[in-house]
């Protein structure tokens, strides 16, 4: 890639003890909250995932905020958090194909919409502010899209 796969946005001056970077992590927690969840309601694998994704993604976040730009550290949970994500990802694609797009509820797909708009965005700036308001709502609609996937699923199973 050259280098672009393993970029990531400088948040400074934001740390992991300033206001901010406190509550762009504590964006991670819809992650487990949706897995939890899912998991209570019988959901185990998409719940598991989801909920793995949110603690990658948390580490991720914090070594971002943390060490700061171009560190091996953060590449690495970077590299970790793309195939947490990534797996949970592509288990609700695989709901959706297997419900259905007329089956998936248009919440799902409005949220799902959203997130990606979100997620786009905070790659257009990729920096400070702008990169954590995005992400935060990434994290939010993201999380939000996952739950109502394994809801669908687990209505599905019934």
């Amino acid at each position: 890639t050259g280098g672009w796969g393993l970029s990531y946005a400088d948040l400074h001056p934001v740390t992991p003890r300033t206001t901010v970077g406190q509550a762009f992590l504590a964006t991670n927690f819809c992650y487990a909250a949706g897995g939890l969840a899912l998991g209570v309601q019988g959901e185990w694998f998409l719940g598991a995932l989801t909920e793995l994704a949110g603690i990658v993604s948390f580490w991720y976040h914090y070594s971002q905020l943390e060490f700061g730009k171009d560190r091996s550290e953060v590449r690495l949970a970077l590299l970790i958090d793309y195939f947490t994500a990534g797996s949970a990802l592509i288990t609700g694609g695989v709901y959706m194909i297997q419900a259905g797009i007329d089956a998936v509820p248009m919440e799902a797909l409005l949220t799902a919409g959203g997130s990606v708009i979100c997620l786009s965005l905070c790659w257009v700036w990729e920096f400070g502010y702008p990169y954590i308001f995005w992400h935060s709502l990434w994290h939010i609609l993201s999380a939000l899209t996952g739950y109502l996937i394994g809801q669908e699923h687990i209505s599905t199973l019934v």
